[in-house]
Order: structure tokens, then sequence, then C-alpha cells
């Protein structure tokens, strides 16, 4: 099993990808709930679902812009590996974030 796993430098590279489109995105929303006037950290489960899914698919789109799905497929990882990958940092981030909320409230 050991062949199947994922090299660690595309790993690292991938994650590192999902956690800048996670800090974009979650950026381009705090605006967003700012001008509007609301707090950007009392965020409702939908919206950070749909904030995870946004930053995936924007990492996706990057991929898809960088011209690497052969890569990837000639690597034989499979899509829902790099869709893990890619929503890693997002789900990490949006739990320290749900869990500092409750610490410094």
């Amino acid at each position: 099993m050991n062949g199947l796993r994922p090299n660690r430098l595309f790993v690292r590279a991938y994650l590192s990808r999902g956690a800048r489109f996670w800090l974009a995105t979650r950026a381009l929303i705090t605006g967003v709930f700012i001008l509007a006037g609301t707090d950007p950290l009392q965020l409702s489960t939908a919206v950070v679902v749909e904030l995870i899914l946004l930053s995936v698919v924007l990492s996706f789109v990057d991929t898809y812009r960088h011209r690497e799905r052969a890569f990837i497929a000639n690597l034989g990882i499979r899509p829902f590996v790099v869709v893990v990958l890619f929503a890693t940092p997002a789900l990490v981030g949006e739990v320290a974030i749900w869990l500092g909320r409750g610490t410094f409230s």
C-alpha cells in the first residue's frame, strides 16, 4: 500500500494551495460581513460549509488553470484525495476560529 500514497511534496503543495485559497476566501467573506454590519466570526453552519466549498472550488479552478489534471492523473491520485487535501486547511481553520470564538467571547 505504500505505493498508493501521494508524495509528501505533492501533499505539501496542495495543502498550501488549499490554505491560501481558504485564507483569501475567508478574508473576502469577512470583509463583506463587516461591510454589512454583522459579526464575521458568528457565521452559521451553512455559511461555513459554503465557504469551505467555495475555497475547494477555487483551488480546483487554479489546478485546472495550471493544467495539472494530467499530472495528477499520471501520478495515480484520485480526485477525492485532491478534494480532501484542498478541504483540510479550510476545515482546520474554521474549527480553530470556532474554538477561538468560544474562548474569547
